[in-house]
């Protein structure tokens, strides 16, 4: 059953919103936009930080009078994660008229929901899903760079770190198409790199037993391991493998970078690596982030279960992703009482028209309809229980 949450929500200023917003926001309709996230299932922590970042987005451009006379309204659902439940609510929320939307987040939901978008022409922004080739233009855009850009700079830098590697073993989940993804990433990356894959591991997001993949990777004796797959499969790969005593550096995919992982992450904390473009560090020269880190933090720990500290990691982008969209909205001077047709054209229009964005990051769009954002290895910050990265700024 699906939960829908509506925001008519009201916290950053949107650049270049006149000061008679205010006075007339309250005399015109609203503009929808649709949310699709997964607030229950196993990537609930992904969904709720997601949420986190896009209200607070909305938030601030409704406090701050909204946008040409309207403000933003989220009708924003639940999808459980399931390719399925995103496709049903993608359909429900353009025939409840909204004028864009902003998910779902997997790969698997995301190749589904694509080409709807472009057969329903109504926009659609995706901000995190990692399987490349499955945005599709001009409706469907990805503002998150997908594994065949964040992988081989991720790998570079791993290879930085532990120049001794030579052998390595790939291994992941075969059924979830970003799961499937990061393990051919990581087989090119690392012939590109001059590695010796010694075998590749497939494995179920289904299982439970995790035994027999570790004594695998185990027996193979690799220098390290290359692996692609969600959270709860990682931690328990992760724990076999100390059960095994086996301790070489494992490099997965960004699929744990968001969400919880850095928190609960027990067996394997000293030498599990991901590849991401952001932390909870401070960042010099990124004007906002500082400010939104705090803000983030505080509203995750006030008002969602989130493990503590909160790990921000591309909340960021969804925060940006929802400025984007609004700010297209802005300058194409559509408010709540523009045909929705017209309205989404012209979103259209103008997302396809940006060829770079700067916010909380620095997004440059390509030619496949996916964002870029330069990439780095991150580590487990112990003391802080959140990512670092693994090498200084000069040596990436």
């Amino acid at each position: 059953m699906m939960n829908r949450r509506k925001f008519t929500a009201g916290c950053a200023l949107l650049t270049g919103v006149i000061a008679s917003s205010a006075l007339l926001a309250a005399d015109k309709p609203p503009i929808k936009l649709g949310v699709s996230l997964p607030l229950s299932g196993f990537q609930t922590p992904n969904g709720t930080m997601y949420r986190i970042g896009i209200t607070m987005a909305v938030d601030d451009v409704n406090k701050a009078g909204g946008v040409n006379g309207s403000k933003i309204e989220l009708l924003l659902d639940d999808d459980q994660g399931r390719a399925d439940q995103a496709v049903l609510l993608f359909r429900r929320h353009v025939a409840d008229g909204v004028v864009a939307s902003l998910g779902p987040i997997s790969g698997t939901t995301w190749e589904s929901v694509a080409p709807l978008a472009n057969s329903m022409k109504a926009p659609v922004l995706n901000w995190t899903a990692l399987k490349p080739g499955i945005s599709q233009k001009p409706y469907a855009l990805r503002l998150h760079p997908p594994d065949d850009l964040m992988v081989p700079e991720g790998v570079a830098e791993f290879i930085k770190k532990f120049p001794k590697v030579k052998k390595i073993v790939v291994a992941g989940d075969l059924k979830e198409a970003s799961g499937a993804s990061g393990i051919n990433e990581f087989q090119k990356a690392a012939k590109a790199n001059g590695l010796e894959i010694v075998d590749t591991v497939g494995f179920d997001t289904r299982m439970t037993d995790f035994s027999p993949t570790a004594i695998k990777i185990r027996g193979l004796a690799p220098d390290a391991v290359f692996l692609s797959a969600f959270p709860p499969n990682v931690l328990a790969v992760l724990k076999e493998l100390d059960t095994q005593g086996f301790k070489a550096p494992v490099l997965v995919n960004a699929l744990i970078w968001p969400g919880n992982f850095p928190q609960v992450v027990n067996a394997g904390a000293g030498y599990v690596h991901t590849i991401g473009f952001n932390t909870n560090e401070a960042a010099s020269g990124i004007k906002g982030h500082d400010e939104f880190v705090a803000r983030y933090a505080k509203l995750s720990d006030e008002t969602t279960s989130l493990a503590k500290p909160a790990n921000v990691a591309n909340a960021t982008l969804a925060y940006d992703a929802a400025m984007m969209l609004i700010g297209v909205i802005r300058d194409r001077k559509i408010d709540g009482a523009t045909d929705v047709e017209k309205a989404r054209a012209e979103i259209m229009n103008g997302l396809s028209a940006l060829k770079t964005w700067r916010g909380l990051n620095d997004i440059t769009m390509k030619d496949t309809g996916d964002g870029y954002i330069r990439s780095h290895l991150l580590e487990i910050d112990a003391a802080k229980k959140g990512w670092k990265y693994s090498l200084p700024q000069a040596g990436r």
